[in-house]
């Protein structure tokens, strides 16, 4: 039986060859046969596939090229340590140490009215993929529906935008985190293309009480393969995507359509009243009604004496 062809190039043609894949493509040809294996395990080639996808070389010393590749390639930005914010500082925004966030820390929003978050995903494979902003938005935000979020690619051109939904009362966002994903795909067309990532409202009314934790792009369904899709889970905390709520009874999920929340270890998504069972409803009547008779019972005891 002949040798494959391939198998039987010197390796530092394979060398070469591999130098033009990325990190997943990368993965995948080391299970293929030994001899791939051992070229894809080489910490130079890591380094090399590095420059050329973003375009410098790898900052740390005595830290394995291929970790550095792993820790780019997870195609998230945190809000508050890797993006530029305009007006910066108190009393404007503030940033938070918050557990829940991937990264330990969030940029928190008191009052602005020029409101402009600008940030680089840098080296972005071939593909079509979903933007996802993490955020929450308290109770009292203000002229927050006019804030447009956004992805772009710096060479195309191409741009997927929206807004917040409208017709969602902010009671209807709860207290914690939700993924906004932006209803339209970004397509990337160029290997390794920048991708700029934007939270933008220049009009003259103040914005106040958002919370902007993270900017994450995620390969769709369609262009998203077995093993880059397992690749991801590992990354992103979660394995796909969807532009619909969990629960098609839920309220929230019919109304505001392009949330998702993403449980996390230390995160409980927020439901209103409308979707607990009965018995959740009953116990929870049954506990105010027996805190409000012991308060009315002291009150008593209390006049009594």
């Amino acid at each position: 039986m002949p040798k494959p062809l391939l198998g039987s190039l010197p390796d530092d043609v394979l060398f070469g060859i591999f130098s033009y894949c990325n990190g997943d493509d990368l993965r995948e040809f080391s299970r293929v046969c030994q001899i791939f294996q051992a070229v894809s395990q080489d910490d130079y080639l890591w380094k090399t596939i590095y420059q050329k996808r973003f375009d410098r070389d790898p900052p740390l010393q005595g830290v394995p090229y291929r970790d550095q590749y792993d820790q780019e390639d997870q195609l998230m930005l945190s809000v508050a340590e890797e993006c530029a914010i305009v007006h910066d500082r108190l009393p404007y925004w503030r940033r938070a140490e918050d557990p829940r966030s991937a990264f330990g820390t969030v940029a928190l929003l008191h009052a602005v009215s020029w409101l402009h978050v600008l940030g680089t995903l840098r080296g972005v494979h071939t593909g079509k993929y979903n933007v996802v902003w993490r955020m929450s938005v308290m109770p009292r935000a203000q002229n927050i529906f006019d804030i447009n979020f956004s992805a772009e690619t710096r060479r195309r051109g191409r741009i997927s935008e929206s807004q917040l939904p409208r017709n969602a009362s902010l009671i209807e966002f709860g207290s914690d985190y939700f993924d906004f994903v932006l209803p339209q795909p970004i397509e990337i067309t160029d290997p390794f293309e920048d991708v700029i990532v934007q939270c933008k409202c220049e009009s003259h009314e103040w914005k106040t009480n958002i919370t902007l934790c993270s900017v994450r792009l995620v390969l769709t369904e369609a262009t998203t393969t077995e093993g880059r899709a397992r690749a991801l889970g590992k990354t992103s905390g979660y394995s796909s995507i969807g532009l619909t709520g969990k629960n098609g009874r839920s309220v929230r999920a019919r109304r505001l359509k392009n949330l998702r929340s993403v449980p996390g270890a230390s995160y409980r998504p927020w439901r209103p009243w409308s979707t607990f069972a009965w018995y959740e409803a009953a116990l929870i009547g049954v506990f105010g009604i027996s805190v409000a008779a012991i308060l009315v019972q002291l009150f008593l005891d209390k006049t009594r004496y």
